[in-house]
């Protein structure tokens, strides 16, 4: 009761508590920017991994290196690595 009739104490417990809600949703806007980041790299990661793993298939099967990089959108240089 005599917290509440204190204006200053009052005032500076408002400013305490809206500074714990802007770190609280600074935080979670962060976590969220930072998962939705994590998720695109390892969407884009995962992609690449799977064109590596056709490459491979396809260089067992004796696929053209350039028929490969069509198909797979890899590099020529870069399935000349895979090939060795």
């Amino acid at each position: 009761m005599i917290f509440s009739q204190d204006e200053i104490k009052r005032r500076q417990y408002e400013i305490q508590e809206k500074a714990i809600r802007d770190y609280n949703s600074t935080i979670l806007y962060n976590r969220q920017e930072g998962l939705k980041e994590g998720l695109k790299e390892g969407l884009k990661k995962g992609a690449e991994d799977k064109a590596i793993e056709i490459a491979l298939k396809m260089l067992e099967n004796g696929s053209d290196v350039n028929f490969i990089a069509d198909v797979t959108g890899l590099s020529i240089e870069k399935i000349n690595e895979i090939k060795k």
